[in-house]
């Protein structure tokens, strides 16, 4: 299993030293012994004790040419008689003035059987590297390089602005991981630390003790905001535009422990899920380096031979035999490995069917008890097609409260009607024209959260007229902290502001206008509607 992937670039004339220094000291705790310069720098095999586990180490060099590179594939058991191998590979490019450096980390599991989940965490080495070139003058990471530094944002609105345009630059290659205050001022994960374990896979973005929640969402979105102390990891933007974000909240982040490592290591998990893939196409590998390394020799052997006597080609011979014999020892781990990732890959084909399996079920459970109570005449008020025939034929257009009910019941899965949006619509039962009210509902819990989910909010509103959909409200209204509190409505124990709405005219009449204010749950992919009744109050009003 793929644990943890990255890569790093490196420039300055100590960039290689540094990263040589922090190899080896980590070597030096997985082999309880050191290595020389040399060593560290030659094709070879070792092995130690990592504590108690036995633990083996190769190192495989290029360094005939420019850029020179070396990999260091370093193997040990798990605790006694768990059943787990752990693998970490390092890999390096030197070049002048510029060192790219990798890090893999794998497990490799005797059978299913082996219990105990794996924890995401930095590996030391990557700490010791950081280290290190902090301590340098001479050495420095790459301007492009995410988590160099924490960013801030709040109080000042620019400042939204400004991580806005970063979340959406399609070139963006890191997610970012916006940490928000409780509503004491504190954070319930130390961002130095987070940051600190997200150099070189994602940007650490601290929101200001004393920012403004209502001019983050309003520049920001609700998705992609933060706020009681929760963390919202912002995805990379996929191919087609769109971008995921996963909100851990306060009580998920206090479920996963009390300490910081904890509390760290699940907002990792979160974050080498989106990166590990991206990562690991830019490793370098032992097999790599091992078959650049026979190449260059036969280069060299080729353009010196008529230079060469017996003994000389002889010995050339020889060396690129031994290399030949390692690139297969390479070339069989590589083959090794991939088996092992086509058994991962069939094991979650295998998991994707039985879940498939278990919804069909699932929903022929579903279809058959509809079927049950269309037949018994049971159920709710639009239970059974006889039922919902005599509502769809009435002369009479339905009501708003009716509009809703029956949303509710055929896309419960789709959407989430609030208590206090039934009661607004309860309220407005003199409106004249339900049946369109009720066509805007079904397009906005079928196509707009297709579009929404598929494409984002720009092309999704387009699937309703001008005057049908507003994405937000005017500035009289955001600007009032009265005018936002009419339009907040409590989901899930949480104040949510819902400035989207759905609109017919605009009369002062309660017969011929209505507004359905609503929330885009991104998280569990689920229209909230919190409001649906007459126009809002506004300042002038």
């Amino acid at each position: 299993m793929l644990v943890y992937a990255n890569s790093l670039t490196l420039h300055g004339q100590d960039a290689e030293n540094a990263v040589c220094r922090a190899i080896g000291g980590w070597l030096k705790e997985q082999l309880g012994f050191g290595l020389r310069p040399d060593q560290l720098r030659s094709d070879g095999t070792f092995e130690g004790y990592r504590g108690v586990a036995r633990s083996w180490l190769t190192i495989r060099a290029a360094t005939e040419g420019e850029p020179r590179l070396y990999a260091w594939l370093i193997k040990h058991a798990g605790e006694r008689g768990s059943g787990r191998q752990w693998i970490v590979e390092i890999g390096m490019k030197c070049a002048p003035n510029l060192v790219d450096v990798s890090c893999a980390v794998r497990t490799d599991e005797v059978s299913t059987l082996v219990a105990g989940a794996v924890s995401a965490s930095q590996p030391r080495v990557i700490r010791y590297i950081a280290s290190n070139v902090a301590a340098s003058p001479n050495a420095e990471f790459a301007s492009n390089t995410p988590g160099r530094a924490i960013k801030c944002v709040g109080p000042d609105k620019d400042t939204y602005r400004g991580l806005r345009a970063d979340i959406e630059r399609t070139d963006r290659g890191y997610p970012i991981v916006l940490v928000s205050p409780t509503r004491s001022g504190d954070f319930l994960v130390n961002d130095r630390h987070l940051q600190e374990e997200m150099i070189g896979l994602a940007q650490v973005v601290r929101i200001a003790p004393d920012f403004n929640s209502y001019e983050m969402e309003e520049v920001l979105g609700h998705s992609w905001s933060a706020w009681a102390g929760a963390v919202n990891v912002i995805y990379t933007p996929m191919p087609n535009g769109f971008i995921k974000n996963q909100l851990a909240r306060s009580e998920l982040l206090e479920e996963w422990g009390d300490n910081q490592h904890e509390r760290i290591s699940g907002l990792l998990s979160l974050v080498t899920h989106n990166t590990n893939v991206p990562q690991l196409r830019q490793q370098i590998r032992s097999d790599g380096v091992v078959a650049l390394a026979v190449r260059r020799r036969l280069q060299s052997a080729r353009q010196r031979r008529n230079d060469l006597d017996v003994e000389d080609l002889r010995i050339e011979l020889e060396e690129a035999s031994r290399i030949a014999e390692q690139q297969e020892e390479m070339y069989q781990y590589a083959q090794d490995e991939n088996l092992s990732l086509e058994a991962e890959i069939e094991s979650l084909n295998s998991t994707v069917d039985g879940l498939k399996r278990e919804l069909n079920k699932k929903s022929t459970d579903i279809d058959a008890l509809r079927a049950h109570l269309a037949n018994s005449g049971g159920g709710g008020r639009f239970s059974g097609a006889e039922r919902l025939l005599a509502f769809v034929t009435r002369s009479n257009a339905p009501t708003p409260a009716e509009c809703l009910e029956l949303i509710e019941e055929t896309f419960g899965d789709r959407c989430v009607v609030l208590d206090c949006a039934k009661q607004s619509a309860l309220e407005s039962s003199k409106f004249l024209y339900g049946r369109r009210l009720l066509d805007m509902l079904r397009i906005l819990v079928t196509d707009y959260r297709n579009m929404l989910i598929e494409r984002g909010d720009s092309e999704a509103r387009k699937l309703f007229g001008k005057n049908d959909f507003a994405a937000t409200e005017s500035e009289g209204v955001l600007g009032s902290k009265t005018m936002r509190r009419y339009r907040t409505f409590d989901y899930r124990s949480v104040p949510v502001e819902m400035f989207r709405h759905l609109k017919i005219n605009v009369e002062d009449d309660v017969t011929k206008t209505i507004r359905v204010h609503f929330h885009w749950d991104a998280e569990r992919t689920l229209i909230v509607v919190g409001y649906c009744g007459k126009h809002l109050p506004v300042p002038s009003h």
